[in-house]
């Protein structure tokens, strides 16, 4: 079973329709993986709790803080193996709800960003199934995890699935128990090169892990498990395991992550059939941008394409996914060092930031605008070389709300006759000045691309 696709009004800052398509694993590695990007506050979270709404055996309530003013209800519809399903406001200005359709068999595993849990708790064992049908949205986003320590009892039963993976993350083989104060207060403990520490002593990193491996172990070929932030607390070293573990298990799961880290988008997972989606927030509300099948392309053709470039998508490149707006794509990295040389030497201001290291190329600037395009980015500026005049203009008319213009010189600085060939006219000389009679051009240049970024 599979759901594959999500619609919401009406909640929190979805005061118009958005929806959101989930992938479908295929076997291959990160082929089930569906990462949701976006700057903070906006909409991110708010996505997984209308997930979160679909779990537990109890009608959800939508509070007056969930429900967006301008609507004052709340309407989201699920698309499972076909067949949909429906929670709404039984009426404007309630609270209440009604649910048609709900499969009880397609359950979703959610995990928030906020991992804590109590670090002393009673003893209590809870199986998946209990977990999730005890599971309910909270009035309000909670600080605290609840019944996850009741989890730990069950996993200490029989822990060698959970140890594994928990291995697998941590590259270390994994010392851990349940131990009891005198107070008759049960914790967790974990024992590491230096000794031991309580659940009040682990560091948050170590609790996150733990969770997210909670949510995985014990789940099923055909599950759906959401995890909030899985980079919270982690080392880069820790991120790259985890992201690689999700992967591995998307390979025959549902995997639904929000992420501000680089690192957990993975190129070959969306090449395999993974998903990308972007919120963004605005006048209109909430919005949700998701990748094309033509995006995707481009994204396998410039992660894979690029022999002499392996920076294209390297790990700043993918920052891309992450920034606001006001992106400016060049063709080499040369330009991304040197244009800002450039403005300070004709006392001009550069609005925006500078792709990664840049495109790998003019044509592959091409590619880039159809992934920021998809993904909702209006401020974008492609800056060429004076000799790819045509390359710039067949992207103009591709993307007319972008901004693009060639230099008024065939690369950004002069270079040298090797062998045969003739010698380069740049903007900058040897000795990276800008040549006089290039000062006025480049002034307006800039002064156009401030323009757009700030129009």
């Amino acid at each position: 079973m599979s759901l594959t696709r999500m619609e919401i009004l009406g909640y929190r800052g979805f005061s118009t329709l958005g929806a959101l398509s989930f992938s479908v694993p295929n076997g291959e590695v990160g082929s089930g993986l569906t990462v949701i990007t976006g700057p903070n506050n906006a909409g991110k979270s708010s996505i997984l709790e209308c997930l979160k709404a679909r779990v537990g055996q109890r009608t959800p309530s939508f509070t007056v803080g969930k429900r967006n003013a301008a609507i004052d209800e709340v309407a989201i519809s699920y698309t499972v193996n076909g067949n949909k399903e429906t929670i709404k406001s039984v009426r404007m200005g309630a609270s209440e709800t009604s649910c048609q359709g709900i499969d009880p068999k397609f359950q979703v595993f959610v995990l928030p960003s906020r991992r804590a849990f109590n670090p002393y708790f009673s003893r209590g064992e809870q199986s998946r199934e209990q977990y999730l049908s005890s599971a309910t949205l909270d009035a309000q986003r909670s600080s605290v995890l609840s019944n996850f320590e009741y989890r730990l009892f069950t996993v200490l039963k029989d822990p060698t699935a959970f140890n594994e993976i928990l291995s697998e993350a941590l590259a270390l083989k994994p010392e851990w128990s349940l131990d009891q104060s005198d107070e008759g207060r049960y914790f967790l403990k974990f024992f590491s090169a230096n000794g031991s520490h309580s659940s009040d002593g682990m560091g948050e990193g170590i609790v996150s892990v733990f969770v997210i491996v909670d949510s995985l172990y014990d789940s099923k070929p055909g599950d759906m498990v959401v995890i909030d932030e899985p980079e919270l607390s982690l080392h880069p070293a820790l991120q790259k395991r985890v992201a690689k573990l999700l992967c591995r298990f998307a390979k025959d799961r549902q995997i639904v992550i929000s992420t501000h880290s680089p690192y957990f988008v993975d190129l070959t997972a969306l090449s395999n059939g993974g998903h990308l989606a972007r919120v963004s927030t605005g006048a209109e509300g909430t919005e949700i941008h998701e990748i094309t099948v033509e995006a995707k392309t481009s994204i396998q053709l410039l992660s894979e394409g690029n022999l002499y470039n392996p920076h294209v998508f390297g790990l700043d490149a993918r920052e891309l996914f992450f920034q606001e707006d006001q992106i400016i794509l060049t063709e080499g990295q040369e330009d991304v060092l040197l244009f800002p040389r450039v403005a300070e030497q004709v006392q001009a201001e550069i609005s925006g930031n500078f792709f990664g290291w840049g495109a790998g190329g003019a044509s592959n600037i091409y590619h880039l605008c159809r992934i920021l395009k998809d993904l909702g980015y209006k401020k974008v500026a492609g800056l060429y070389d004076g000799d790819k005049v045509d390359e710039k203009d067949r992207t103009a008319t591709a993307f007319p709300g972008f901004y693009f213009a060639c230099i008024p010189a065939r690369d950004i600085r002069t270079k040298q006759a090797r062998k045969a060939t003739e010698v380069i006219d740049g903007l900058l000389d040897e000795k990276l000045r800008l040549r006089v009679d290039y000062m006025e051009q480049l002034r307006e240049l800039f002064g156009a691309l401030s323009k757009h970024m700030k129009s």
